[in-house]
């Protein structure tokens, strides 16, 4: 019985690894999902800890989707934190820089002058707005613009 229970977690482990792999790709993972895949790792740990028999495997499965949750939530934070220092540049229309504790990755949001612009066939204000974000020491260069919605809230538009 023991074999088999360790052969379905070993089974279990490595379609995970499959699986998490394929949501890698081309495109650099955030943080909410780094989160969740260390969340995932350590919390099937945590739930083998308990039970006995099929009960460690079922705590098994329930301490990893639970990590994993908890990761994704912690993770997201950092990357609305990152937002949340853009938004408040593109806002404020001044300039900012930060470093995120978590990637490294450096920002520098540099806002432009509020225009009048035709948006959706409405008149709203808009400002270009220029992100150099610095990641694995490489800098990436975003020319965009934001608009007011019609709640007066700073979208990024293109």
């Amino acid at each position: 019985m023991k074999t088999l229970i360790n052969r379905s977690l070993v089974a279990s482990a490595l379609v995970t690894s499959i699986l998490l792999t394929g949501c890698v790709g081309t495109a650099p993972i955030n943080n909410a999902q780094t989160g969740s895949m260390v969340g995932a790792v350590l919390g099937g740990v945590a739930g083998n800890q308990f039970g006995n028999g099929d009960g460690k495997t079922a705590m098994t499965i329930l301490g990893t989707m639970v990590g994993s949750y908890i990761g994704s939530q912690w993770g997201a934070q950092l990357d609305a934190r990152d937002q949340q220092y853009l938004g408040q540049s593109i806002y404020s229309g001044r300039p900012a820089t930060w470093q995120n504790p978590n990637t490294g990755y450096q920002y520098n949001v540099n806002p432009g002058q509020v225009y009048r612009a035709n948006v959706n066939n409405q008149s709203t204000i808009c400002r270009p707005v220029t992100i150099v974000g610095t990641i694995d020491g490489r800098n990436q260069n975003i020319q965009t613009q934001a608009c007011q919605d019609s709640r007066g809230q700073w979208q990024l538009s293109r």
